[in-house]
Order: structure tokens, then C-alpha cells, then sequence
């Protein structure tokens, strides 16, 4: 740390402290999940994308090629979630749904993990199902949502080394804020457990751009959230449902 004009030390303030909200539009993964979401509301969420600059548009499976066809010539990337929000189908159906998603055009995906695995002390099971994904989905890159809140200590170290060896492109510390709210320890961990290749993201129960800045602190790379507009400073409503994601 260099010292101050005055011989003291100074303190190094990371930038997601300090710069302006909009400006961090760009870390923010805008995501519109959900039972009942429209095609109208897909465009709409795609549209919000392209207004505020959001780094993508995590979409329901259905409406992939709706959201790509908004976001046509843009840099805003397509994403969609695999097996959610539980992760209990066979490999084979998930790998399926992958390949699919691929084909219509996804640019990355964000895969549940059949945590139920592991937790049964399946872990050979665990790292093939999500090997599976990886290769189904090259190379589209693949996010895997942990449940970190679920596990011990323990096992939280082993779904992380799982699924560094399964080869996924980044971590996520839950699925949605259901299971836990994304904290700045958790995102901590996860920087500290993997290595610079993989990326980590933040998820789960994210509402405001005090919680982002503390996340990007903390080491994620990646924010996702469906309060991504209110974040920023827009007034558009969250859509779909808050308390899955």
C-alpha cells in the first residue's frame, strides 16, 4: 500500500465502491424467471437490457429465441437456466435440455445441480452429471448454481473441487434467494477456492447496489438479479418472481 503525502498510509478503495450505479450495469445479469412470464414480458426484460446495458438476459427456456431476436446486433448476451430450480432430472434429460438451448441460441447457460447427489455421497455421480453439461453445452460456457446454504463446511468444499474438476466456466453460490441470499462471505469463499480461470457469480435475493458493491468486494465477477433496473435507477418494476431468484 504507498504512502500518503503525509507519510501515512493510504487505503486502496476498490472500485465497485465508488463509481456511479449505472456504471456497473455492465456486472449485472438481468434475470426474468418465473411460472406464468410472458413472450411480451421476455421482450420487454430484453429491451431493459439494451436501455441500461446489462451484460445479459437470463431468459426462461421457452423464450430463448424471442430474447435473441430482440437482442439481435447487440453485445448483450443470451442466457438461460437448466433444470430449474431443483436439478433432480436424470442426466440424460438435462443434457438434452442443454443441447436444446444451445441450438436456439443461448450465448451461456446457468445449470442447477443435483445437490441430493452429493449429499448422498454420490460424488462420482455428481462430477459426471455435471461433465455431461459442460461437454453438452461446448462452448457455450456453464454457471452451476451450488447451494452452498444447503451444505456444511465440508461439503461445500467438495461440490466447489467437483465442479472446478467437472470443468464449468463459473460458480454461483445458490440458485436463488430461496435457498440463501447472496452474502459477501459466501462470495468470498468462492473466489478464494477456485482458481482465476473460473469465474464467480452472485445470486440470490439481490436487491439493492449496496449488495453489489459488497459482492464485487467480495470477488464476484457477475451479478444476477431481477432488481437489476431499480438497481441502476430506473423505475421499471421487477417482473416475475422475486423470492425464487
Amino acid at each position: 500500500m504507498p504512502p500518503g503525502a503525509d507519510g501515512s498510509a493510504t487505503i486502496e478503495v476498490h472500485p465497485a465502491a465508488t463509481i456511479p450505479a449505472a456504471q456497473l450495469a455492465g456486472r449485472l445479469q438481468h434475470t426474468l424467471i418465473g411460472q406464468a412470464i410472458t413472450e411480451a414480458e421476455v421482450r420487454t426484460h430484453a429491451q431493459e437490457c439494451l436501455e441500461f446495458g446489462f451484460d445479459a438476459a437470463v431468459v426462461p427456456p421457452t423464450w430463448v429465441a424471442a430474447a435473441r431476436q430482440e437482442l439481435a446486433g447487440s453485445s448483450v448476451r443470451v442466457s438461460s437456466i437448466i433444470d430449474f430450480p431443483y436439478g433432480m432430472m436424470t442426466t440424460a434429460g438435462r443434457v438434452a435440455e442443454t443441447k436444446a438451448l444451445v441450438d436456439a441460441g443461448v450465448d451461456e447457460l446457468d445449470a442447477t445441480v443435483n445437490i441430493a447427489l452429493l449429499l448422498s455421497h454420490r460424488v462420482d455421480r455428481f462430477v459426471a452429471d455435471l461433465s455431461a453439461l459442460v461437454q453438452a453445452a461446448s462452448p457455450v460456457g456453464v454457471k452451476v448454481m451450488l447451494e452452498l446454504p444447503l451444505l456444511t463446511a465440508t461439503q461445500r468444499d467438495k461440490v466447489v473441487a467437483a465442479a472446478v474438476d467437472a470443468g464449468v466456466a463459473f460458480v454461483k453460490n445458490a440458485s436463488r434467494g430461496a435457498v440463501g441470499i447472496a452474502d459477501p462471505a459466501t462470495i468470498s469463499f468462492l473466489r478464494r477456492s477456485v482458481p482465476p480461470s473460473v469465474g464467480v457469480k452472485a445470486a440470490g435475493g439481490i436487491k439493492t447496489i449496496e449488495q453489489v458493491r459488497a459482492l464485487l468486494i467480495a470477488g464476484a465477477d457477475l451479478i444476477g438479479t431481477s432488481s437489476s433496473v431499480s438497481i441502476v435507477g430506473g423505475s421499471a418494476r421487477a417482473r416475475g418472481s422475486l423470492y425464487s431468484y
